[in-house]
């Protein structure tokens, strides 16, 4: 859903975001409910995150809409 491979994803403002919060990787991946290694994999930018995945990232960290489009679609 949301581009892979660093092509429209800032990954390094998206652990950026989630450190900011306090969260770990396992803590986002529980609450994902995925994997850490998947959330791990999504992070990178070597998997899509979906739309509910999104979302979710969108409200757990609080993000605006600036930071949404810096995050997601640069």
């Amino acid at each position: 859903m949301v581009s892979a491979g660093g092509e429209g994803m800032n990954t390094y403002k998206l652990k950026s975001a989630r450190a900011s919060m306090g969260y770990t990787q396992v803590e986002m991946a529980k609450m994902l409910s995925i994997t850490q290694k998947t959330y791990n994999r999504k992070e990178l930018g070597i998997v899509d995150f979906n739309l509910r995945e999104v979302t979710k990232i969108i409200n757990i960290l609080k993000l605006d809409v600036d930071n949404v489009y810096a995050i997601f679609f640069k």
